[in-house]
Parts: C-alpha cells; structure tokens; sequence
C-alpha cells in the first residue's frame, strides 16, 4: 500500500483509483480550454459548490480571447496536503489536495510552456471526482497563482512585436502600450542585439493588487511604474520561462510620453537580457543596465533624471557603496535614488569601456557561478584590469562631478 504523504490519515479509497480519476478531470479540464468546450470544463467542478461553479464559468469565458498553444496540468499526488478538520467541515471528509501545476503558452511569445502552482482541493461525489476549491490554502500562504483572467474577460490587442492583454477598460492603455512596445523592442536591439525572441507579452491588471496577485508577491510596487517577470530555470538561471512585463496601470497613467518610453525600453532591456542574467549579476547591474538602455537618444538633464540623488550628492550625501541587493526592495523610501545611482555606475561603465566593453561584462558576470561579489571582481580583474574598489572610488568621483 503506497505511503501515506505528509502525515494524512489514510484515505478509505486505494490511492491509484483516486490518482486515475484526478489526472483525467484534469485532461478533461485541459481539453476543455484548448476546445473552448464550457460544459465539459464545468462537468468537472463540484455540483454542490454552486458560488465555486458560477466562478468557474466565469474563468472559463474570461479565457476566450487569449491566445494558447498549450494548457495543461501535470499532478504530483506523492505531495499532498495533511489532513485539515476545518475543511472536513467545509468539503467532508475525503477531501484531497495534491501537488498540481499548470502548464501555459501564449501562442507565439512562450518558447517553453509557463509553470504555475496551482493548490486545487478535490472531492469525491457520489462515486466520481470533482474539482471543489482552488483558495483553501490561501490564508496559510499557498494560494493557487492567478492569472490575468481571474480577474474578469481579457481583450488582446497585438502588435509588430507585442502582444498585450488587459480587461475592457483598459482598452485604450492597451493601445498606447502596443506603439510604445513596438517602439521599445528596436530600441533595445539596437544596444543587445538579435539574440533573443524580440517581441514581448504585456499585461495590464486593473489595479495594483490585481499586479500583486499576478506577479505572486505581497511586495510594494507603489513606486513602480511596470515589472518584468519571469521564472528563471536552469543551474545557472539563465533558462527565463514566462517572460512578461506587466503594468502598474496607476503609476504608469502618471508618465507622458517620454517617461513611457524610458519605463518600456527598461522593462523591455530585463526581457532582452534575461537569458544572459545569471544569478551572479547583481541587481544594480540589471537595473542599471536597463535604465542605460531606457535613457540611451533621450536629452534629459539631472535634475529630471537624477533628481533625488543630485539633491543628496549637493547636500553632501555622496554613496559609500554601489547598491546593495536589498536596497531595491520596492518598500524602500530611497528607491528612485538608488536606481540613480545603478544607472550612473553602469554609464560609467560605458563611458570608460565602450557599450561593448559594457555588454562584455554584463555578460561575463552572468556567466560566472559563485556569489555577485566574486564574480563582479573577477569580471573587473579580468576585462578592464581593475577592481571593485577602485571602481566605487572612480563611480563616487564621477556623482560628484556630475551631480556637484
């Protein structure tokens, strides 16, 4: 008799049997979407879960328009969760939770299928298997990842080289973001290169917590106009599943037009370069990569694009340090500073090395092992015959120079 996972009490069905039934609601569930079937998708919800069943179809409709090449769920019923009285009480005993991932492609944007955790609960009706609840783990922390389409109908509009989804309201955003991506994906080819799909998902939530939900993080994005996002695979993390950059629709609608174009090459620059940013790149060369790239053709003084790191320089406030990574927490009262001072030290780099001395290094740091700050000193060393001291001494001359 296989073990019984985690500490649950052993289930008075043998384990196959309930394996078998759940794995073909899934493929049923599966099918359904990639054949627009609604009642085969609702044949597997709980009959009695009437509020659960009306969501459902709602999901299910909000789905429509998006474009999917795949959709599946792998289940992994050697994990589950334990026992709970509380949802004996809810669901009856019986009830199982197991491991279950969702697997998506936008039909030509994702290369490799998406991955997302999905925490379902399962129950046994009347000799069959049905899908009951997807948030019953929520309040522990394991809520199921949610997509742009729980959050009610998605309209795609499509570009050149973009792809944006949003809900109806947002339609005109939706359009101004395809021309400004359109704009934005040239831009950054022509700093990068070719070596990458060159053409962008965009998501635009109704509101900052919808982002939150979407983005699967209780972190601060009141400062935040737009984030890249992806899942980072692979030894090295250089294997970026699901890239998409997803809008802060009320800090965003703040920008004109040349704050968008700023904001959307950046967030462009993070998919462009995602393949070549390892774990040992660290943040202040990401983002000040990013914003090197934003800023490049734009004429805009420091007192618009350093504002709060040329009052801190004039008040005597120079940096110590290059950012750390945690200085970029987005709860930070300090964070536009310290993106000032990541794109200065990555100009610098430019300045003395060239764009491709620059590039050679952001690339050589991504594909070393080890921690950031080795590999940082061993690109430096390596490449331009200097050293991470030397080069905050030269970056902190060069704030005051500029910023003086």
């Amino acid at each position: 008799h296989p073990a019984v996972p985690r500490g649950r009490v052993a289930p008075a069905e043998p384990l196959p049997t309930r394996t078998t039934a759940v794995r073909a609601l899934l493929a049923t569930r599966a099918d359904a979407v990639r054949l627009r079937n609604r009642d085969a998708w609702l044949s597997t919800v709980d009959p009695t879960a009437m509020a659960f069943r009306a969501a459902q179809g709602r999901l299910f409709d909000a789905l429509a328009a998006v474009p999917l090449s795949d959709w599946s769920y792998e289940l992994d019923p050697a994990h589950a969760e334990e026992a709970d009285p509380r949802l004996d009480r809810l669901h009856g005993r019986g009830w199982w939770a197991p491991r279950v991932t969702l697997h998506y492609r936008l039909t030509g944007y994702d290369r490799t299928p998406t991955a997302e955790p999905q925490h379902l609960t399962f129950v046994p009706r009347s000799g069959r298997w049905y899908f009951a609840a997807d948030a019953d783990f929520a309040s522990v922390g394991r809520d199921t990842t949610r997509g742009l389409w729980d959050g009610g109908p998605v309209l795609v509009v499509r570009g050149r080289a973009s792809l944006v989804l949003g809900h109806p309201a947002s339609l005109g955003l939706m359009r101004t973001l395809t021309a400004d991506m359109d704009a934005a994906v040239p831009r950054v080819m022509a700093v990068w290169g070719g070596d990458w799909a060159a053409r962008v998902a965009v998501l635009v939530p109704s509101s900052q917590a919808e982002l939150a939900r979407i983005v699967g993080t209780d972190r601060d994005y009141g400062q935040i106009a737009a984030v890249a996002t992806a899942e980072l695979t692979g030894a090295a993390g250089t294997h970026p599943v699901g890239d998409r950059v997803v809008i802060n629709p009320a800090t965003f609608g703040r920008l004109g037009p040349l704050g968008r174009r700023v904001v959307l090459t950046h967030e462009v620059t993070h998919v462009a370069t995602r393949g070549a940013t390892g774990r040992a790149v660290p943040t202040w060369l990401v983002e000040g990569l990013a914003d090197y790239v934003g800023y490049r053709g734009v004429t805009v003084p420091y007192s618009v694009s350093a504002t709060e790191l040329q009052t801190a320089v004039r008040a005597g406030q120079l940096p110590r340090a290059l950012p750390a990574d945690r200085d970029f927490d987005g709860g930070n009262p300090e964070l536009p500073q310290v993106y000032e001072q990541a794109w200065l030290a990555v100009r610098l780099l430019a300045s003395r090395y060239g764009e491709e001395g620059l590039l050679r290094f952001y690339r050589t740091v991504g594909r070393t092992g080890g921690p950031s700050a080795a590999a940082v000193e061993q690109a430096l060393h390596g490449l331009f015959g200097t050293d991470t001291a030397r080069f905050t001494a030269d970056w902190r001359r060069d704030l005051s120079a500029r910023l003086g």
